[in-house]
């Protein structure tokens, strides 16, 4: 009876890997199959200076329920279990093996039970990390007082290494989309677009800036994870960069090549190849070779925040404004007529601006701050640089 419904249920637990709430309906079979009024899943973080602390709790669709119930009486800081020491190997747990009849704070931790509508319990414990302890525990309901047999046990300890690799591997899991969402979110400040791209012409990802200067094009569009050309000269360029990137004997690894040759806005790409030391995958025998086509325009205007050209050099808000005025192609006179200073006064605010980056010439300084960090990073502050100098 234990290995059938195992069988059954170690396929649902695995896919809380991907579908954390999943739980609930797991726990109400483990709740039916225990024949308990509740059922839980906890993870306790352990400190030096504190009680343990709930980082993680599941709860069968009855518990939910009786949740604020629950921890009013039962699931809070006041729970006598957490006295005791967590243990470091899968044990099962019950309160008679923790109090005697006549401990003062069982009896009262029963009388608090009572009020939650819970009896005896009995829990699966183990060490998942160095100060972490996860705990499936399984209340019977109040007045109902048989006595968990081998059978409930069993099937607490068979389902330990389970569990305990479950949690691992959503942990992992939770890790690593983190880092794929950092990873997209930095993606999306570069005014460069990018796209992922395989060798069959497939997009698999592209960040905001590639979204932009495709919805900005009237000959490039992406429809099914397919770049798509209005004009068949461009899609033979995009195919003879593919077939450049892929020939072992091409003349470039990096192809460089425009489209919409003959537009307002072309759209220069660059294509370069991904070269990555992870296995083939167990599911998917081989692996199409991956690309990272970049995308720029003439449209895809790069902003230089004059808030981030004084943080970056320590220049005064002065020196900010003829410093970007410079690097957006005004001469120095042509500044100090639109800001109504003589060129006399611009050109003291130039020489502490050459003291402060460590150049003496105006076209040192223009490449100092083109080549800065500055002009790859989308600032959300920015606003298009006017002709007209505020």
């Amino acid at each position: 009876m234990i290995e059938s419904f195992l069988n059954q249920l170690l396929p649902k637990i695995y896919s809380c890997v991907q579908h954390p709430n999943r739980w609930i309906s797991i726990l109400d079979e483990l709740r039916e199959k225990l024949e308990v009024e509740s059922i839980a899943a906890q993870i306790h973080e352990l400190s030096d200076n504190s009680n343990p602390s709930e980082i993680w709790l599941m709860r069968d669709s009855q518990s939910t329920i009786n949740a604020d119930l629950h921890d009013k009486w039962v699931n809070n800081s006041d729970n006598p279990r957490l006295d005791y020491d967590f243990s470091e190997y899968p044990a099962i747990i019950r309160d008679e093996e923790l109090f005697s009849d006549s401990c003062p704070r069982y009896i009262d931790f029963q009388e608090r039970l009572a009020k939650a509508g819970l009896g005896l319990a009995i829990s699966l414990e183990m060490k998942i990390s160095p100060n972490r302890y996860l705990n499936l525990i399984a209340h019977r309901k109040h007045g109902d007082l048989r006595l968990f047999d081998h059978n409930c046990e069993s099937l607490l300890q068979q389902l330990a290494p389970h569990i305990q690799q479950t949690i691992l591997l959503y942990d992992q899991f939770q890790t690593l989309s983190s880092s794929n969402t950092i990873i997209k979110q930095i993606a999306d400040k570069l005014t460069t677009g990018i796209m992922l791209i395989n060798q069959y012409g497939k997009v698999s990802w592209f960040n905001s800036s590639a979204a932009s200067i495709i919805s900005e094009s009237d000959y490039l569009e992406l429809i099914d994870n397919e770049l798509r050309f209005e004009h068949k000269a461009d899609r033979n360029i995009f195919i003879q960069l593919l077939r450049q990137t892929q020939s072992p004997t091409g003349i470039t690894s990096h192809p460089l090549a425009r489209i919409g040759e003959h537009q307002t806005s072309p759209i220069q790409l660059l294509l370069t190849p991904i070269l990555s030391s992870i296995s083939v995958g167990l599911i998917q025998s081989k692996q199409p070779l991956t690309f990272a086509l970049f995308l720029s325009n003439s449209h895809n205007e790069v902003i230089l925040s004059e808030q981030n050209i004084g943080r970056l050099f320590s220049l005064t808000p002065a020196e900010v404004k003829l410093a970007s005025a410079l690097a957006n192609g005004f001469s120095l006179t042509e500044y100090a007529i639109e800001k109504g200073i003589t060129v006399g006064t611009a050109r003291i605010q130039l020489k502490s601006i050459f003291s402060k980056m460590g150049v003496t010439r105006q076209p040192e300084l223009v490449k100092i701050l083109w080549s800065s960090i500055l002009p790859h990073v989308s600032q959300l502050e920015n606003t298009p640089f006017s002709q007209k100098i505020s």
